[in-house]
C-alpha cells in the first residue's frame, strides 16, 4: 500500500508540489461537462483537450479568458472562474497536466473531415516547428503548446481565428503566419498533426486516472467555497446553479425556452408541478420540469448502451430550496458507465449534450439569450 501511494504521488509533475491536486480535482468536476472527465476533449469546435497541456500554458489561457484576451461568457460563469484564486487557477491547471494518456489508443486523434497528412507535413515543417517541434509536441521555452493531441476541429478553428486576427498568434498583434492560408493547406496540418500521436500508443496499455481525493482523504476537511456550477462529487449527476439576482422565475422559464429553440432542440415535456399541487390546494416549494431531446442524439446513446434511456429526454428543473431561493438543476450525461469511457462518438454526443443543456440553464439563470 505505501509503495502504490508513493508511486502515485512521484508519478505528478514536479511542479504538482505546489498545488493541491485534490482541489484541482474538485474544480475539474465542473469542467469535465465540456472538457470530458479526463480533459480529453471531444470533437468539434467547443472542447479543446486540456489533459496533458503545459501547466503555464494552461494558467496563461485561463487568465485570457478573465481578461477578455479570450472570450467565452459561459465558460467564465458556470465555473465561477472569475471568483476563483489564482492558488485555485493553478490547482486545476497542475492537475490537469498531470493527466498523461499518449500511450492509450481510447484517445486517439481522429481527423475527421480529410486533408493531406504529406502536404501537411510540408507547411509544418516549413512554418510551425520551430515553435512547436517536429514532432508537435511544443516546445515550453517558447510558449508554444503541443499540437499532436489536440482535436482537429479545434485546431482549424484556432487557425481560422488567426488569420482573422479573432485571436492572436504568438502573442504578436503582427503576426501574419496564416494570412496565406487556403482552408485545404489549414486541414491539411490538422490531418497532419492528427496522425502525430499514433506513434506513442502501447498495445493493451490502459490509462489509470490518478486520484488526489482519494490521497487526501485522511487529510482535515477544509471548507471549499463553491463558484458557478456546482458539481459536489464526481459520481453525481446532477449539476445546480442558482438564478441571478432579479431574475424571475418567470424570465428564467421564458429565456430556457427560447435558447431551447436557438439550439434545435425540442421541448418535449412541461411538468408544473407547484401549480398542480396548488390547484389541490396543496401548499408546495415551486417546481418545475422540463424536458429537452434532440431524437438522433437519443437513439444513438440507447443503442450505445440502454442505461442512457434514464436520461432521455434530459430534464432541468426550477425548484425553491430551503432557504427560498431558485435553483436550476440538469442531469449531467456522465462519461463512464461502470468506470469504462465511452465510444469516441457516443463521448462526443454526450459532451455536446452537456454544453447545449448547460447553455439553456445559463440563459435561465441569468435570464438572457
Amino acid at each position: 500500500m505505501k509503495k502504490t501511494l508513493l508511486a502515485l504521488l512521484l508519478s505528478f509533475p514536479l511542479i504538482s508540489q505546489g498545488a493541491d491536486l485534490a482541489n484541482g480535482e474538485r474544480i475539474n468536476r465542473s469542467c469535465s461537462l465540456c472538457h470530458g472527465i479526463y480533459g480529453q476533449g471531444a470533437s468539434g469546435r467547443l472542447s479543446p483537450r486540456l489533459a496533458g497541456m503545459p501547466v503555464e500554458y494552461l494558467i496563461k489561457a485561463t487568465k485570457d479568458y478573465l481578461n477578455g484576451t479570450r472570450n467565452n461568457p459561459l465558460m467564465v460563469s458556470t465555473t465561477g472562474l472569475d471568483k476563483m484564486s489564482d492558488q485555485d487557477i493553478e490547482d486545476v491547471a497542475t492537475y490537469l497536466s498531470s493527466l498523461d494518456f499518449s500511450y492509450d489508443d481510447r484517445f486517439d486523434i481522429v481527423q475527421r473531415f480529410g486533408g493531406s497528412e504529406e502536404n501537411g507535413k510540408e507547411v509544418f515543417d516549413d512554418e510551425c516547428d520551430t515553435c512547436h517541434a517536429k514532432d508537435g509536441s511544443g516546445k515550453p521555452d517558447k510558449d508554444a503548446p503541443p499540437l499532436r493531441s489536440q482535436h482537429s476541429e479545434y485546431l482549424f478553428q484556432s487557425m481560422k481565428m488567426f488569420q482573422t486576427q479573432g485571436r492572436i498568434h504568438d502573442n504578436d498583434p503582427e503576426d501574419d503566419t496564416f494570412t496565406e492560408y487556403t482552408d485545404q493547406e489549414i486541414i491539411d496540418i490538422t490531418a497532419f498533426l492528427a496522425s502525430l500521436d499514433n506513434s506513442r500508443f502501447v498495445a493493451g496499455k490502459r490509462f489509470v486516472p490518478p486520484r488526489p481525493a482519494m490521497l487526501a482523504a485522511k487529510r482535515p476537511e477544509k471548507p471549499v467555497k463553491q463558484h458557478g456550477l456546482q458539481i459536489t462529487d464526481i459520481t453525481q449527476t446532477v449539476a445546480q446553479m442558482a438564478l441571478k439576482a432579479g431574475v424571475s422565475k418567470e424570465d428564467a422559464i421564458q429565456a430556457m425556452l427560447s435558447k431551447a429553440v436557438e439550439l434545435n432542440l425540442k421541448l418535449v415535456g412541461r411538468q408544473d408541478v407547484s401549480k398542480e399541487l396548488e390547484s389541490r390546494g396543496v401548499e408546495t416549494p415551486f417546481l418545475s420540469i422540463f424536458q429537452f431531446c434532440n431524437p438522433m442524439d437519443a437513439r444513438l446513446m440507447v443503442i450505445s448502451n440502454p442505461i442512457f434511456s434514464s436520461y432521455m429526454p434530459c430534464r432541468i428543473s426550477l425548484v425553491e430550496d430551503q432557504k427560498g431561493e431558485l435553483q436550476l438543476m440538469m442531469l449531467n450525461l456522465d462519461m463512464l458507465i461502470n468506470s469504462e469511457l465511452l465510444p469516441g462518438e457516443v463521448l462526443d454526443t454526450a459532451i455536446r449534450v452537456n454544453q447545449s443543456m448547460l447553455d439553456i440553464m445559463m440563459a435561465g439563470a441569468t435570464g438572457e439569450f
